[in-house]
Parts: C-alpha cells; structure tokens; sequence
C-alpha cells in the first residue's frame, strides 16, 4: 500500500523508488499509529475513530520524513535534482491532505488543538537543526537535541490519546513517558547505526558528541567510526538508554495496574491494533515475513496443550525489548479462542520481521552496523 490518498491520486506520477520510499515510512510511522490505535480503541470501542486518529501520526511521519529526505539527499541528486526534490516535497504533501481529511472526520468533541502545538514543535525542531554544531554541544544539548528531534513524536501520541478524553493525568503521563522514552531510545540507537552518513552530511547526533573529538581531524569517516567503536561511547549510550528503558518499564508497569480492564479485554485491544497495522497500513504482506511453515509451527504450539501454549509465550516473551511477564500473559490468553490466538501471534511475528528490516532496535544492532560501515571503506 502507500499513504498516498489513492481514491484521487492513483495515477500520480510517482517513480518506482519514491513509492517504495513512502511505504517504508508508512511502515515506521504506522507503529505510532498502531499505539494510538490501542489505546484509543481500548477505551472507546470504536474502530473507525481508533482508525481515523492512528493515521494522524503515521502521516505525519511520511510526510516529515519525505521533506527531511529532500533536505538531506538534495546536493547528492546532481542533475537530477529538481525532478526529485519536486517528488518529494509533493508527495509529502499529498500525504499530508490525509492529515487534513482525518482530523475534519475527528468528532466535534474531539480537542484536536493540543496535537497541532505539538506538530509546531516537530517543525520547529526541524528547523534547528542545522543551528546544531557537534564541537560546540554538550552531551545535554544533544539530549536535548534527540528529544526534539525523536522524544516529540511520543509528546504527539500521548496528546492524539489525550483527546479522546478517556483517560486521567496520571494515565496520560504514563504513556507520554512510555511513547517518549521509547523513541528516545529508538532515535539514539538510529544515529549510532546511521553515524558514518552523518558525519558525510556534517550532521551532529548525541554518539558524535559523546565522542568529544571533531570528526574533521580524522582521515577517514571509516578512522571516525573505528574510534567511535574503540571508545567509551558505546558505553556511555548503553548506560542512558538503560535508564530510559527502566523509565518505560515503570511506566508501563504503573499503567497496566491503573487500567480497569481484564487481562483479556487488554490483550483483545492489543490484536485489534494489530490488523490494524498489518492489513490497513504495513506494505509488506504477512506471507512474505511469516513462511507457511512457520505459520503451522505456531499454530502446532498454540493450539496444542496449556504447557505448549506457555513455552511458545515465554520464548516470545523473552526476546522483547522491554520487561513483561510471561507467566501473566500466559494465564491471561489461555482461555482465548484458538484461532484469534493463532492469528495474532502470527501478526506479532510479521511485525517483528517488518520492524527489524526498517530500523535498528537494539544498540548491538547498531554497533553491528557501525562496525559493517567500518570495514567496507
């Protein structure tokens, strides 16, 4: 699929490659969207507003991202530059109409006013960067720099939930702080994995800084990455990430046990945003990403006895990136349907492939990355 408003543009002209380019972003962004959609269809039951709020950040987020790249990939363009630039900035723009359209759907009594101060923001912090200078910042002016530029996008979910009015102050900070810290810890590990294109660009990022060496006085951006690699940074980062990942498990933790609602009704909410993700916004289809065998090995584990069920779980379970209990969900699904179960795992392990193929999510990734770019220059 692609985030273009098809019913009106389908014979746009858009090349190939800038197709592929807008689906993938609608890949990352629809992860915004698919948290938006859990919480709000979880307290409201209503699949259509769930739908209609979730395309909000995922189209914000394909048309941010197609208007940074025309900004950041323009001198590498050469000739073909004008055509490009103009591919870019108009179809960040017509996805943006999808924005539009959606919030004239959103209800009356939906506050919508809240999440435009926020969208000022993500243009604001946009524009800073190339005030940013990597020899002059300190570590917390990078920090800074990573919430504007990553923390922000959380700061939008959480208002978009907040507009539904369905939760307390309490609850809604709990979830800007699991959104924020969440893709503060996802934006940190990008700009390491992404370190050698931003030293190429001259972009300044929280490793760069870190680092506490000007990346001009090395001979190479391979020597940069190779110091990098040598360095404390590594260390350093792993250490600030773990402090946001404790803040996301807390925060997490203190949310679940403030919502009325069973284990069931939680995880039904969860399976629902799901297919939302999968089979009205993510590209890529599930045969693709989840083999027919592997469809059956799950569904062999699942639908076999109560043990197999809890094995299959706690092996999820502990591939996460966040502490949840495997005996909790465990109990919770275990007087699920079959088929809905089954369906949902399936979906589960789709999105993990399709995650993992768009972005780094762990800093190992990322230092793997880093260390690929090394050796290959």
């Amino acid at each position: 699929m692609t985030r273009l408003p098809d019913a009106r543009y389908a014979d746009v002209a858009v090349s190939p490659a800038l197709r592929s380019k807008i689906e993938g972003y609608s890949d990352q962004g629809g992860l915004l969207g698919a948290f938006t959609y859990f919480f709000t269809v979880l307290e409201t039951d209503d699949a259509d507003l769930a739908a209609t709020i979730a395309s909000i950040p995922t189209d914000l987020f394909v048309t941010s991202a197609l208007h940074d790249d025309a900004i950041d990939e323009a001198d590498t363009w050469k000739a073909d530059r004008k055509r490009r630039l103009n591919g870019h900035v108009s179809a960040g723009d017509l996805v943006y109409s999808n924005v539009v359209e959606a919030v004239a759907e959103t209800p009356a009594e939906i506050d919508l006013r809240p999440t435009l101060a926020v969208v000022r923001e993500i243009g604001t912090g946009q524009l800073a960067e190339e005030t940013f200078d990597v020899t002059t910042a300190t570590v917390d002016d990078a920090i800074a720099r990573v919430e504007a530029r990553g923390g922000v996008w959380g700061d939008l979910v959480a208002e978009l939930v907040a507009a539904t009015g369905s939760y307390s102050d309490a609850q809604l900070e709990y979830i800007r702080t699991i959104a924020t810290n969440g893709l503060f810890v996802l934006t940190v590990i990008d700009d390491l994995a992404d370190l050698p294109e931003d030293v190429e660009n001259g972009v300044a990022t929280l490793p760069l800084v870190c680092f506490n060496d000007d990346p001009d006085t090395y001979r190479s951006t391979a020597a940069v990455a190779d110091a990098v690699l040598e360095s404390d940074v590594p260390d350093r980062l792993e250490a600030l990430l773990d402090r946001r990942r404790t803040a996301v498990d807390d925060a997490a933790a203190e949310l679940w046990a403030s919502l009325d609602r069973s284990d069931t009704t939680l995880i039904t909410a969860a399976a629902r945003a799901l297919s939302w993700y999968c089979e009205s916004n993510c590209s890529v289809p599930i045969a693709e990403t989840v083999s027919p065998a592997q469809q059956r090995e799950i569904r062999d584990r699942l639908t076999g006895d109560d043990r197999s069920t809890r094995r299959y779980i706690a092996e999820y379970v502990a591939e996460l990136p966040v502490a949840i209990d495997a005996d909790e969900i465990g109990a919770a699904v275990a007087d699920l349907p079959d088929e809905p179960l089954v369906r949902t795992a399936i979906r589960l392990r789709h999105l993990e492939t399709v995650v993992d193929e768009s972005l780094h999510t762990t800093l190992e990734d990322a230092l793997a990355e880093l260390r690929t770019a090394s050796t290959s220059n």
